[in-house]
């Protein structure tokens, strides 16, 4: 048996966020890379986007080996705190390595390269292999974005035929087809002959050679101004010197990238199809203007669906109370802008600040992150109990996931020994998370040493809890508080 939350939150999240259910298609892809520095750039494209859900990454031999590509993918996973996103290497090919390979290995993916620890389980089973996995589970056939040569896709097929019903479509990006030339398709030419003859959707993405169709100077100068976390990645690697440099002298053009915003946008791309073959298209041309553009949007990692009446989040610290004022700024750089969102609505529908309605809504954001959800997408069982202050944590997980009482989609365990835990699902995943035993302690000491300092339940009190909230909300990162167990 368990106990709801109140009808009155309920309508108090519906007024702050709007409607229980996304009105925004995702798509579902599986991700193959050569790990090139413009693969670097589409993987923060999908990544950062809440219309894309990236199911794997395997990497292929083209731009980096496919081992040491995996050991950048790692790294960039790692460093935005989505390293339950499986990743596999594809195999080597016995062909010359490209010349811009020792550049490619230069491009920073992540601060550091990625601990053997840090891996996913599913990262030994090989390329192939993971690709058969994911597209057999999947509950919709997946689209398969790759951004080198078909050599896993290739090989997945061969070892596989059943999972041809279960790709959606290909988008690859090449030179041409018509007829088939370019790096990536003479790099493993008997791979793309191959899935070329299959009955498959195939749309192929190229720079056409538009002069605004660089990555240049004044595009990585927005990108630096983005706070979101993918646009930080691209922005860091882009201004390594060496990379910087290829940047500042026009060499580098939107390539791989663009395959990332045809999938989100397809309306800027003009297709033709391949006469005689109308399930193979390539673009004759595409609107740059507004490729850059939507860019940006998708890697501030927001769009206008988010938010219902504001047209854009207030986050300038004038317009917060003197005592939060001071710490807007480094809040939004420490957590990211979703997070500052979603911490202020929880505030504002608790109507105070609180310990566990902040914990609540970092734990609810952390568990979209580890299942790749959007808002609206989880189902939410709370064991923070019907008890202040324990179950403060439950407006905060509101806020944070969209799950509401009306849709059926949050409720809290009748379990006499509440604590700071929740069990998210999305789609047969299901993840449990816990407040680490470091963090309660803490809490715990700091709130009985408020109530001998200014007594239970005053003013001062209150005012006391209020100052501990913000310190934790600047101090605490929801990639490191919470303990992740993973269900079957």
């Amino acid at each position: 048996m368990r106990t709801v939350i109140s009808a009155v939150s309920v309508i108090l999240l519906m007024l702050l966020t709007g409607p229980a259910h996304s009105d925004n298609a995702k798509f579902e892809v599986l991700v193959d890379t050569d790990a090139a520095c413009d693969d670097l750039r589409a993987l923060c494209l999908l990544l950062a986007t809440d219309l894309v859900d990236v199911a794997a990454v395997v990497s292929s031999d083209g731009a980096l080996a496919p081992e040491r590509g995996l050991e950048k993918v790692r790294a960039l996973l790692e460093s935005l705190g989505r390293e339950d996103i499986p990743a596999a290497a594809g195999r080597s090919l016995s062909v010359a390595p490209p010349p811009w390979r020792s550049f490619c290995e230069k491009v920073p993916w992540g601060d550091t390269l990625a601990s053997p620890t840090a891996a996913p389980p599913q990262a030994g089973i090989g390329a192939a292999r993971l690709m058969i996995e994911c597209l057999r589970n999947a509950g919709e056939p997946l689209t398969v974005v790759c951004l080198g040569p078909l050599t896993n896709l290739a090989e997945a097929m061969t070892l596989a035929p059943d999972i041809q019903s279960r790709i959606k479509g290909v988008l690859w990006y090449n030179d041409d087809i018509s007829p088939l030339s370019g790096t990536n398709y003479e790099r493993d030419s008997e791979a793309a002959d191959l899935l070329f003859t299959a009955d498959i959707p195939i749309d192929v993405i190229r720079n056409t050679g538009n002069d605004d169709l660089l990555f240049d100077e004044a595009l990585l100068g927005k990108i630096d101004g983005l706070d979101a976390r993918c646009a930080q990645r691209i922005s860091s690697a882009h201004n390594h010197p060496d990379v910087f440099e290829r940047v500042r002298d026009g060499h580098l053009g939107l390539w791989d990238d663009l395959v990332a915003v045809y999938l989100c946008h397809p309306e800027l791309f003009d297709m033709a199809q391949l006469a005689g073959k109308p399930r193979h298209r390539i673009n004759r041309s595409l609107n740059a203007a507004a490729v850059r553009k939507e860019m940006l949007d998708m890697l501030s990692g927001h769009g206008d669906h988010e938010n219902v009446i504001f047209e854009e989040f207030p986050f300038d610290s004038a317009l917060f109370k003197k005592d939060v004022r001071p710490h807007v700024r480094e809040i939004i750089e420490k957590h990211g802008l979703e997070e500052w969102r979603l911490c202020v609505l929880a505030s504002e529908m608790h109507r105070h600040l609180g310990i566990y309605s902040i914990v609540g809504a970092k734990m609810g954001l952390r568990a979209r992150e580890i299942l790749d959800a959007g808002p609206d997408e989880l189902e939410v069982v709370s064991c923070a109990g019907p008890q202040p202050p324990l179950s403060c944590l439950n407006d905060g997980l509101q806020v944070s996931t969209g799950a509401s009482l009306g849709h059926g989609t949050i409720s809290v365990e009748a379990d006499p020994e509440a604590r700071p835990e929740a069990v998210f699902t999305r789609k047969g995943h299901t993840v449990r998370l816990r407040l680490k035993r470091e963090y309660s302690d803490q809490t715990r000491n700091d709130i009985a040493r408020g109530i001998e300092e200014y007594g239970n339940l005053t003013q001062p009190y209150f005012d006391f809890v209020r100052r501990l909230a913000i310190r934790y909300w600047l101090e605490w990162d929801r990639r490191q508080m919470f303990e992740v167990e993973r269900q079957q």
